[in-house]
Formats: structure tokens, C-alpha cells, sequence
């Protein structure tokens, strides 16, 4: 097997594993982090998978929607915007 095979398939093989993980749901994702976790790996790697797996959400804002700071008022929310139409006339009619 040559240096390009090997490469092309080091990298389909780690593509397919990425879109794996990121299409799953957030509860298999932590599950799987956690098994990693107790893998024999080195202790800042079983760490920061535990860690990531503890912070495992179902989109990657981490909540940060859910703060009152942030977050829009009702009135703006629901208040409707008004625009202007205009309509261009053709050229060449």
C-alpha cells in the first residue's frame, strides 16, 4: 500500500468518525465521552474527555440564549417590522 492510499484512507476514515460524532445525539456523545474517559489514556486526556462530556450540550451555545441580559424583550420579539416596497422598472420594455 502507498504513502497515498494510506493517507487518503487515515483521512476518509477520520472524516466519517468526525460526522459520526457531531450528528449524534448530545446524550449518546456524553455516554461515549465518559467511556473514553475510562480508556487507560493519560490523566489530562481522560480528564478533559470527562470534563467534555459533563458539558455536553445539545448545541454548542452552552445556554448562553438563556441569560436575562442577553435575551431580546417580548416587544422586540413580537413587534412587527414595516418596510418599503419598490418595484424597479424593466429595462429595455
Amino acid at each position: 500500500m502507498d504513502f497515498q492510499t494510506l493517507t487518503v484512507a487515515l483521512l476518509v476514515g477520520l472524516s466519517c468518525v468526525y460526522a459520526a460524532q457531531a450528528l449524534m445525539p448530545g446524550a449518546w456523545r456524553a455516554h461515549a465521552l465518559r467511556a473514553m474517559a475510562r480508556w487507560p489514556l493519560p490523566k489530562l486526556v481522560a480528564h478533559l474527555l470527562a470534563d467534555k462530556a459533563q458539558k455536553a450540550a445539545g448545541c454548542g451555545c452552552n445556554g448562553c440564549d438563556r441569560s436575562p441580559s442577553v435575551s431580546p424583550s417580548a416587544s422586540e420579539v413580537f413587534a412587527t417590522k414595516e418596510a418599503k416596497i419598490i418595484f424597479m422598472p424593466r429595462r429595455g420594455s
